[in-house]
């Protein structure tokens, strides 16, 4: 076997171990018939922020590889059928996070809401159902009003009967 041809297999052996490490770590692809909505992320986004603003805290910035690991654990709640901040194979919000995003951590958050047989709609009406509902819950409400996290995704999965949102925050180790 010449060096090319070698190289090439190193380089495969390497991409199928690095799916199956983020894999184990809940960032899955979705399965048929799950979706995304990425008007809706970003409406609760910027709900997120207004809320935020109004308590006289700055606002966050969008990071979208908490996007990405909000959007897995959402579409993984929806697959394996459970509502959690942890998933069934143990692993909790900052491991997912950690493993999505490449970058030091200081502390992170996750708020996470589902409805069942409730269409999309009317994006920002729902965006600002979701927020307001995690406003009226203490656990929720102190995520979303830390004034240490700096930096938000949101995550909404579909399968056109059930939502599921997942909102990670986090705080940076050192400033970017």
């Amino acid at each position: 076997m010449n060096r090319i041809m070698r190289k090439v297999m190193v380089l495969g052996l390497c991409s199928v171990l690095i799916v199956a490490v983020v894999e184990s770590l809940g960032a899955r692809v979705p399965s048929a018939g799950i979706s995304y909505s990425f008007e809706l992320e970003r409406a609760i986004y910027h709900f997120t922020n207004e809320v935020r603003q109004k308590n006289g805290l700055s606002p966050l910035t969008w990071e979208n590889c908490l996007r990405d690991a909000a959007r897995a654990h959402s579409a993984d709640m929806l697959i394996k059928n459970y509502f959690a901040h942890n998933s069934p194979d143990g692993h909790t919000p900052h491991d997912r996070i950690q493993a999505v995003c490449r970058f030091p951590i200081s502390m992170s958050g996750e708020n996470i809401w589902m409805s069942n047989g409730r269409q999309l709609g009317d994006v920002r009406q729902l965006a600002r159902i979701v927020v307001d509902s995690w406003m009226s819950s203490p656990g929720h409400r102190s995520n979303l009003l830390r004034p240490q996290f700096t930096d938000i995704g949101v995550g909404v999965a579909t399968n056109g009967k059930e939502i599921q949102v997942t909102q990670a925050f986090i705080s940076h180790r050192q400033p970017r």
